[in-house]
């Protein structure tokens, strides 16, 4: 766990939730890419918005995100790993969508579930 992206991801929760209101996720790298967002900083050699998915599975497996520095030839990467299935009893976002209305804005407790999930994002980056 990197503690400076944990302390971005506290310090602009507020800002993700707000966005996340506004419709259900369609994609784990939809996700990803608010959550990275969320903890970029304009510095040089932070976080790029520009990620990479290694998708080896098939109904389920392992999504890995690649997310360079944030430089003209990055030499800095990060790496998240998130699991997925098939159905909404064993994967997290389909589990998060069933749990309300999936055709209507989220509710507050999908809410809820979608910030613990952008939480584990930040936590499990890795730098590699």
């Amino acid at each position: 766990m990197i503690e400076l992206y944990v302390k971005r991801f506290e310090a602009n929760k507020a800002s993700l939730r707000e966005l996340l209101r506004l419709r259900h996720q369609e994609s784990y790298k939809d996700l990803v890419e608010k959550v990275i967002k969320t903890i970029t900083s304009d510095d040089h050699g932070d976080l790029d918005e520009k990620i990479h998915q290694i998708d080896d599975g098939e109904y389920q497996g392992t999504l890995l995100f690649i997310i360079p520095e944030k430089a003209y030839q990055p030499n800095k990467y990060w790496a998240v790993k998130v699991s997925y299935g098939s159905c909404s009893g064993c994967d997290t976002l389909e589990d998060i969508k069933d749990s309300g209305d999936r055709y209507k804005a989220p509710d507050e407790n999908q809410l809820d579930q979608y910030m613990t999930l952008a939480l584990h994002i930040v936590q499990g980056l890795k730098e590699i």
